[in-house]
């Protein structure tokens, strides 16, 4: 009995640690252009043959200056997604999805903002807006603010801050290193339900990112 409740335990502390770490759709900076990753922060980047072939195309774009966001193609390589002509200076927005799994469709948004933008407006429906301010982002869910919300800093040390946005969707934190960011809010579930691919699921799980890269 002893033995197989600490088999048990062992069992679920490796569910535990695993369980904090998640993957996640960014965009990043490859040479001069700009990339769609797939991955869980930290590990090797998804390929293709392989589980990156899992992710549905990403529907992207782009905002330039104050124009009206237009449309990019993308293009699957061996470890990312091309965003064809996009450049890191102008701000590209996608969204894809994932497979059921466990009764849950996962959707992922992703947006990359060069830094010193200023400030931003929401695009995508689980947002991650730079409000013009050093440090400070709110989240956005259908257009309307989302207080309280948890979301992970991982920082040009690759070193993670964990972060809670106030009652008004506002998230603090510092970005004095120069390097890659990345802001991320995993798993924000909604009771809705419907089918994918021919797969039902009871409800849909949306995940975001905010990547920049601070001079």
């Amino acid at each position: 009995m002893i033995r197989q409740l600490r088999s048990t335990l062992c069992a679920l502390a490796i569910c535990a640690s695993t369980a904090a770490y998640a993957h996640v759709v960014w965009i990043e900076v490859k040479g001069n252009q700009l990339v769609v990753r797939f991955a869980e922060p930290g590990d090797s980047f998804e390929t293709s043959p392989g589980y990156l072939d899992s992710l549905l195309s990403p529907m992207a774009f782009i905002v330039a200056a104050n124009d009206a966001p237009a449309s990019v193609e993308t293009s699957k390589k061996s470890d990312h997604f091309l965003l064809a002509g996009a450049s890191p200076a102008n701000t590209a927005c996608v969204e894809t999805s994932f497979t059921v799994r466990g009764g849950r469709k996962p959707i992922f948004y992703a947006r990359w903002q060069p830094a010193k933008a200023g400030a931003a407006t929401p695009l995508l429906t689980l947002d991650l807006v730079p409000t013009g301010k050093e440090g400070e982002v709110r989240a956005y869910f259908r257009g309307k603010p989302l207080g309280g919300i948890a979301a992970t800093l991982r920082r040009p040390d690759e070193k993670d801050q964990e972060l809670s946005a106030d009652a008004d969707g506002f998230l603090h934190f510092e970005s004095k290193q120069a390097g890659p960011y990345l802001l991320i809010i995993a798993h924000y579930r909604e009771a809705l339900a419907g089918f994918h691919a021919g797969q039902p699921y009871q409800e849909t799980s949306h995940n975001c990112s905010l990547a920049w890269r601070q001079p």
